[in-house]
């Protein structure tokens, strides 16, 4: 009676583990706002130092205009060994006037990034071009370099 129940167990652990290796790691980036402290912040009357406390430091300021403030993040699962998932994504933006109150503040969506086209341009570089082999065999043909310490010895 007693060796039936021990195979039982070990499946019945490895079961567990193989369903523990199965569930998705979360990983989150950046500050990813909740609506309850977003709703905190109100245009005209919040200040940059309320903004700060309530939603956290900025993840990003504007470069040309320090008025702006980013808060960007995004949620990312992963089961196993797949790739990762988007589960949410959320970019605020916060506008400050010049005495420092929230002039405005809207979600960002991807219907406001612009379209930026890669350029398929290649940069030439100085040097030779060497295919594999030349650079394989390559060594093969200069004389051997003598170490400094040889030449000390010699003389």
């Amino acid at each position: 009676m007693r060796k039936t129940k021990a195979p039982l167990l070990l499946t019945a652990g490895l079961f567990g583990l193989a369903l523990a290796g199965c569930s998705p790691i979360v990983a989150t980036r950046g500050n990813l706002v909740e609506d309850s402290r977003l709703a905190q912040i109100q245009a005209g009357s919040t200040t940059r130092e309320q903004v700060q406390y309530v939603l956290g430091t900025p993840t990003s300021t504007g470069t040309v205009d320090g008025n702006t403030w980013y808060y960007i993040g995004r949620r990312l699962e992963q089961t196993a060994f797949l790739d990762p998932e988007v589960t949410a994504q959320r970019t605020i933006r916060v506008r400050f006037d010049d005495q420092g109150t929230v002039q405005d503040v809207k979600e960002l969506d991807v219907s406001d990034a612009p379209y930026v086209a890669p350029v398929a341009a290649v940069t030439p570089t100085e040097g030779i071009d060497l295919g594999f082999f030349e650079q394989l065999l390559g060594n093969l043909s200069k004389p051997a370099r003598k170490k400094k310490d040889d030449d000390k010895k010699k003389k």
